[in-house]
């Protein structure tokens, strides 16, 4: 490879390699290129020169990111004549308009459901809508002071704490008013971009695409709900991909698959081992015909919420199937413990 194409090419994956991590950059370069750090170094210092990178701190606990080139923050107040799509029009969409058609799509998708979650269920007087761009990087943000999300689904379906809200919001179909909303917005939302984070009380929930998984970190308290969402510009995803990736043809392609994160059921500390447990998990599942169970980061289960989801769940609700998978061994023996006795 040409000195000048190389050294193009190890540039490229700095800017790829910042958006997502800002730390130790030129140990990873080192590592993926095969060149020393004094070499990826150089890379590094001439990006700073040209504006492509930006660093923070010294050169031990020194880490870069890309510079904003361009960043919008608007406040609305949220009455009566406020819709999304004033949002959209007015705001997000001149700043993204440049895009590619299903990056625009999925954006406008986005913003327009979360502007309208606020307008319709926080509470809030105010909200605050950012739109922030880098070279490989779209971001957007509604930040409400209202009710909180998580404590609204908390009271909404008396469940114990904000952990057992987030169960039933990721699950998907989940809206404290039915007779407006489906409870699609978020699940769909949360999947269609590279990186999608809710901010609630003290609970911060966050989604990668490319994973399929879900965290939930702990965090001072705040008031409202904040919505982050991030995309890249050359993504290949669009909206009708992860809208047909949940829709059954049996179903007239409706929303009617499901992946839901088996951990998510557990709160800090405990062991998946009772049948309460298992009704947590599957609460409201039965309105779906396919649901994928992710056993990721699950070492073992305990038989009796192994036997409430693939026995007595699985013959009340014949029409809704069960698929685990990403299953340690101790979990697949408790799995097939079940079934054979869902079979006897």
């Amino acid at each position: 490879m040409a000195p000048s194409n190389r050294r193009d090419e190890i540039e490229r994956f700095i800017v790829e390699l910042v958006a997502e991590r800002p730390r130790d950059v030129a140990r990873v370069v080192s590592e993926r290129f095969g060149i020393t750090r004094q070499a990826a170094g150089l890379h590094l210092r001439r990006m700073l020169a040209t504006g492509t990178l930006v660093a923070e701190g010294e050169t031990r606990g020194r880490t870069y990111c890309l510079p904003v080139l361009s960043e919008e923050s608007r406040t609305y107040d949220v009455g009566p004549g406020l819709t999304e799509d004033q949002v959209w029009i007015r705001q997000v969409a001149p700043a993204v308009g440049d895009l590619r058609s299903n990056v625009r799509d999925i954006c406008h998708y986005g913003v327009t459901e979360m502007v309208n979650n606020v307008i319709d269920h926080a509470g809030a007087s105010r909200m605050i809508v950012t739109v922030r761009r880098s070279a490989v990087r779209v971001e957007l943000t509604v930040v409400d002071e209202g009710i909180g999300i998580f404590r609204k689904i908390r009271e909404a379906y008396s469940l114990d704490d904000d952990r057992h809200a987030i169960l039933e919001l990721v699950k998907g179909k989940l809206t404290t008013d039915p007779e407006r909303h489906t409870g699609e917005g978020i699940f769909f939302t949360s999947r269609m971009f590279d990186e999608f984070g809710i901010l609630s009380g003290k609970l911060f929930l966050s989604h990668k695409r490319d994973e399929e998984d879900w965290l939930i970190e702990s965090r001072a308290r705040i008031a409202g709900t904040t919505v982050s969402m991030a995309i890249r510009p050359a993504t290949t995803c669009t909206a009708q991909e992860v809208f047909d990736r949940y829709a059954s043809e049996q179903d007239d392609y409706a929303f009617s698959r499901t992946h839901l994160v088996v951990d998510l059921a557990r709160s800090e500390g405990e062991s998946l081992v009772s049948r309460s447990q298992g009704k947590r998990l599957l609460s409201r599942l039965e309105r779906f015909r396919e649901i994928v169970l992710d056993f990721k980061g699950v070492e073992t289960i305990g038989p009796a919420f192994a036997d409430e989801i693939f026995r007595v769940f699985a013959r009340a609700h014949p029409g809704s199937r069960l698929t685990p998978v990403n299953a340690t061994a101790e979990v697949e023996r408790m799995i097939r413990r079940a079934l054979a006795e869902n079979r006897a």
